[in-house]
């Protein structure tokens, strides 16, 4: 059954940003050249799901504002990127508002977000969340309290531009992707650097604006790779694996950009552009797609961000509507 928490709308234009800080001059754009094809599943298309809402959020009287990023911990404790208010809000696993970390600034524990940007948790329940206008990474605990920060803004080792996407392996290494940087950098759980891999381009590895990113249990690298409009897959020293598609089962090429993995390796991707979840094997062999039933009636509203829970529940942020949304899994 539905459960509304809160009502209230708010339409939010896709990276409003927030940073006061001098913006570096953007890189200079690449040559122009055709998006190389990839393979696609030739799997016949089956029905589009459309999965039960149990629970959503927001808030009429302190409305989210472009929310990005989303995690669960342990004990089933929500937490969300809220990048349009620079902020994090903490929500328990019935959608009551628990805690906010909502102090704006470039101390530690203050927050300057560009209007988007990730959030991740290990397995000891940290919280990582990439504070973009401050061109960093800042790690805390559950309860909010500091522990530790990395990044200053540039484009060399370390350094970012529009840090976006962010995981953690089963070893607590912390991968970020950066979409004014076409690198994703891997760094230890306390932030030492240990390797990137990527660049600009269209061929194998290579990316153009690289947004969601996620790990599986065997350490593969799952990155949306958003202009070129694919999804690629990695080993864990960055070695390509792999590429594939989204749309083959309505023949519209779709547009990924958040990655979740479940427990069976499964790999979920929101498409941005088209309002819709597909989900694929673990090397990119289409199984289904979730929430659209024709290319005008979008059933979700640019997702982004997704996670699980220990329940049976698939959260879903909604960017531009400012809506988090728990389904169960169909």
């Amino acid at each position: 059954m539905k459960k509304t928490l809160f009502t209230g709308l708010i339409l939010a234009l896709l990276l409003s940003g927030c940073s006061t800080s001098t913006p570096l001059p953007e890189p200079s754009p690449l040559p122009t050249m055709p998006v190389p094809p990839l393979p696609i599943s030739t799997a016949e298309p089956a029905q589009t799901i459309l999965p039960e809402l149990v629970l959503e959020i927001t808030s009429e009287s302190d409305p989210l504002k472009t929310p990005y990023g989303i995690v669960l911990d342990s004990s089933g404790k929500i937490y969300v990127n809220d990048a349009g208010n620079s902020r994090v809000l903490v929500f328990d696993d019935d959608g009551s508002l628990l805690a906010k970390w909502d102090q704006r600034g470039n101390g530690a524990g203050e927050f300057n977000s560009l209007g988007f940007g990730g959030v991740a948790i290990d397995g000891n329940d940290n919280v990582f969340v990439v504070d973009n206008g401050n061109h960093r990474i800042q790690k805390f605990d559950t309860a909010g309290t500091f522990l530790a920060q990395w990044g200053t803004e540039g484009r060399e080792d370390s350094q970012f531009v529009r840090a976006i996407g962010i995981a953690v392996d089963g070893g607590g290494n912390v991968y970020v992707t950066d979409d004014g940087n076409p690198f994703v950098q891997k760094f230890d759980n306390n932030g030492k650097f240990l390797m990137k891999w990527g660049g600009a381009g269209t061929g194998d590895g290579q990316f153009r604006h690289t947004t969601g990113i996620a790990v599986d249990a065997q350490g593969n690298v799952f990155v949306s790779d958003y202009e070129n409009k694919r999804v690629q897959k990695f080993d864990s020293q960055g070695r390509f694996i792999t590429a594939w598609s989204l749309g083959a089962d309505i023949g519209v090429i779709g547009t990924p950009e958040g990655i979740a993995i479940d427990d069976q390796g499964q790999v979920y991707v929101t498409d941005y552009a088209l309002g819709r979840i597909q989900v694929f094997d673990n090397n990119g062999k289409w199984l289904e797609s979730w929430g659209t039933d024709s290319l005008s009636n979008s059933f979700f509203h640019r997702p982004v961000t997704m996670a699980f829970d220990t329940h049976g529940h698939f959260c879903v942020v909604n960017q531009s509507i400012g809506h988090v949304q728990m389904f169960n899994l169909p």
